[in-house]
């Protein structure tokens, strides 16, 4: 089976909730800011009138690119676990179901591999993290994985 027909129902899992979305796919000539921007356009439409009048956000991939901060293998299953499983606004809200979220976290991370390059928009993990925004929303977090061949990407988002 090819990593991305395993990835894909996982992610799907991970992106249960209405506020996170979730793309993955082959690399291309598409840089992973890029990827990610394509997807903020979609999570924005979603959450258009969520969005406070006037707000903005990164305009581009390279401002985005801008916000990501180097994460590890191991911080990268927390982000993807707590981004499916918690709301970002109320965070002691329980979305569904955390053991499951981290198994599959866990997975997409084992399928991607030791080699992988994780990025985030988060600063510090726990209580107390900052972000740097890659959406016009109140809160939101990115964490993305590539590798020579294939990315990830998990975005969350939500007002406050």
């Amino acid at each position: 089976m090819q990593i991305l027909e395993e990835i894909a129902p996982l992610l799907r899992s991970l992106a249960a909730s209405s506020h996170v979305y979730a793309s993955w796919g082959a690399i291309s000539k598409a840089t992973v800011a890029e990827e990610v921007f394509a997807l903020v356009m979609v999570a924005q439409d979603d959450w258009a009138h969520q969005a406070v009048a006037g707000a903005v956000g990164p305009a581009s991939a390279r401002e985005i690119e801008a916000a990501f901060r180097p994460v590890d293998a191991e911080g990268a299953i927390e982000l993807m676990t707590n981004l499916s499983a918690f709301d970002l606004v109320y965070s002691r809200s329980l979305l569904r179901d955390r053991d499951h979220a981290e198994r599959a976290a866990t997975r997409v991370a084992k399928l991607l591999g030791r080699g992988t390059s994780w990025v985030t928009n988060t600063e510090g993990m726990g209580n107390g993290r900052a972000w740097t925004p890659v959406t016009r929303h109140g809160i939101d977090v990115v964490v993305a994985g590539t590798t020579a061949e294939h990315f990830v990407i998990l975005l969350a988002l939500g007002d406050d």
